[in-house]
Order: structure tokens, then C-alpha cells, then sequence
């Protein structure tokens, strides 16, 4: 096999390094995606659309909104339970899901079983994710 001279070797330990740092930016990427499902794996979420939250969202009609509904009940069978919030950015968003989370306090759930996050992947949807909570084996 050919020796290189250390004028070419050089480039080579460059192109090596930068495909181990690609490599290792791929690993890191996955390990995240992997957490992040994980998490969710064991929870239940449902999205809820502007256009359904603008039609009822006032008095009876409130609890008349399937995705609130299926959200509630569930909650109800556990209540160690999260329910987290995932909203639009921007100034509507935060509006939007303060109302929901006022909402969702009148109805009886404390709100401190409720975490609120930017993040959704729509404008017009705020994802509702139920988080199981993390159980002590003692």
C-alpha cells in the first residue's frame, strides 16, 4: 500500500473528521427522535382545530367538543396524568391556549395537571397530549 506524505494526509484526516462529526450529528438527531417518541408512546393525544374551538367554545357547548371530551374522560381515569398543551407561536396562539386552559380549569381540572408548550404543527391546531405519570417501584 502506498504511503501518503504528510501534505496529503492531512485533507484526508479533515474529510474523516467531518464524517464522524456528520455520523455523530445523525446519532444525536435519532437519540432525540427516539426520546421524544418514547415519551409519547404511553399517552394519548388529539388535536383540536380553530375552527372547531370557535364554533363551541362557550358554555354548554364547551363540553360538547369530542376532542375535550375524549381528553376529559381519559384524564378522569387517571388524574396523576399531564395533560400537555402543544399551541401555535405567535400572539394568538398564546391567547387561544390560555382560553383552552381556562376552559379546561372551569371543568374541573387543576391546573397544575396542565403544561402548555409552543409547538404546534399547524396554526390552527393546538395538540392535547395525555402524559402518563411516572410511577416510584418502591
Amino acid at each position: 500500500m502506498p504511503q501518503l506524505s504528510g501534505y496529503c494526509r492531512r485533507p484526508v484526516r479533515v474529510i474523516l473528521r467531518m464524517n464522524l462529526n456528520m455520523s455523530l450529528n445523525k446519532i444525536i438527531i435519532l437519540v432525540i427522535c427516539l426520546m421524544s417518541s418514547k415519551l409519547n408512546a404511553g399517552g394519548f393525544g388529539i388535536e383540536l382545530q380553530a375552527e372547531t374551538w370557535e364554533v363551541s367554545r362557550h358554555g354548554e357547548l364547551l363540553i360538547k367538543i369530542p376532542e375535550l371530551t375524549t381528553i376529559i374522560n381519559k384524564w378522569s381515569d387517571d388524574t396523576q396524568q399531564k395533560i400537555e398543551l402543544r399551541y401555535p407561536g405567535g400572539e394568538a396562539g398564546v391567547l387561544w391556549v390560555e382560553e383552552l386552559m381556562d376552559r379546561l380549569v372551569s371543568l374541573g381540572i387543576p391546573s397544575s395537571a396542565i403544561q402548555i408548550l409552543p409547538g404546534s404543527s399547524a396554526e390552527d391546531i393546538i395538540h392535547l397530549v395525555l402524559i402518563e405519570a411516572i410511577k416510584n417501584n418502591e
